[in-house]
């Protein structure tokens, strides 16, 4: 009959842990009192993040491939992160070549005699940015890290260009 107690125990422990670790808590020694002034009483709610917002399956690789070109404009310069620079200039390669099924939002907007072109414009600009990515990765494989420095750059100057021309405004 010893075995009811621990049954009873098993089934109020799970309710209890929650006061028991308040009760822990509260027996912690005190912070340090912070300022009046540097707590606000109400904390207003933020807005969603534009991030939060769906996004379009070209948005996603293009954000994926922008990841991978902004950890690689840290590195690039230093030849030791050269098989990293590799790796991530393969994942822009990954993206850019998925990138090629899609169509920009900002077609939809154009009239209809504009949106054949649009389109020949946007994937000349991937393929044309897959030409630039192949020759960064030709000079990193090589070693060439200067090289590799100012193809980056390039494709910085390219990257902002062809977002001002195929990328849809966005909503403030």
């Amino acid at each position: 009959m010893k075995i009811r107690p621990a049954l009873t125990w098993l089934a109020v422990l799970p309710i209890l842990s929650p006061a028991l670790t308040f009760a822990q808590d509260s027996a912690s020694p005190p912070a340090a009192p912070t300022p009046a002034a540097a707590t606000p009483a109400v904390v207003p709610a933020q807005p969603p993040a534009p991030d939060d917002e769906k996004k379009t399956d070209l948005e996603m690789r293009m954000d994926r491939m922008g990841r991978a070109f902004r950890k690689l404009k840290k590195q690039v310069a230093d030849p030791a992160q050269n098989t990293s620079s590799l790796l991530l200039v393969g994942k822009m390669q990954d993206a850019l070549k998925e990138s090629l099924e899609f169509t920009p939002e900002k077609a939809a907007d154009l009239p209809d005699d504009q949106k054949a072109q649009f389109v020949e414009d946007f994937k000349a600009g991937i393929k044309g940015m897959q030409d630039t990515v192949a020759k960064l990765s030709d000079a990193l494989t090589a070693g060439k890290n200067d090289e590799a420095v100012k193809i980056v750059a390039d494709m910085d100057a390219l990257e902002k260009k062809d977002h001002k021309e195929f990328r849809k405004p966005k909503k403030d």
